[in-house]
């Protein structure tokens, strides 16, 4: 294997990336130890990647996207249901279904959204990325983005209305 990058390039791209890494693999894990073992694994893989990137965008978007794949592989390996809560998501709803819904429950809704509406919301809420940057790592148009934002919403509203009776 030729090395690619010095110890301390490496250093500088740890610095940059591992924290946006981290919230990526926690949004999936809800667990700082089996995040730091996620963004460990990625950053092997870019010590072991054999391509430059043109831009650090680019690398950044691998990176996030390398993220992604190795927390959904993690999540499913352990058959660990863990998903991604953000109270903004849910504002939405009506003040009685916020009134009889706990973070459980509001943790059980997420979990049962479709991968690609996770991913989306994981990006959005907790990467704080614009939806263009969403559309360039996952390869899908910005409009797709934002619809993929809005069913999830959708979603998780009448499952909790549905849910509050």
């Amino acid at each position: 294997m030729a090395i690619r990058m010095t110890e301390e390039q490496f250093e500088l791209k740890y610095q940059m990336y591992s924290q946006d890494l981290f919230n990526v693999a926690y949004g999936y894990t809800r667990n700082v130890q089996d995040a730091e073992d996620i963004v460990q694994n990625v950053f092997i893989k870019l010590l072991q990647y054999e391509y430059s990137f043109r831009t650090n965008n680019d690398e950044k978007y691998w990176l996030i996207r390398v993220t992604i794949n190795e927390s959904i592989n993690f999540v499913k390996s352990s058959h660990k249901k863990k998903i991604v809560l953000d109270e903004d998501i849910v504002r939405s709803t009506s003040d009685k279904t916020k009134e009889n819904i706990d973070k459980d429950n509001i943790r059980f809704f997420i979990e049962q959204l479709p991968e690609k509406y996770k991913v989306v919301l994981i990006l959005f809420y907790f990467e704080n990325m614009k939806t263009v940057e969403i559309s360039n790592l996952l390869d899908i148009s910005e409009a797709a983005v934002r619809k993929r934002l809005e069913r999830a919403r959708d979603i998780l509203k009448k499952k909790m209305e549905a849910y509050n009776g």
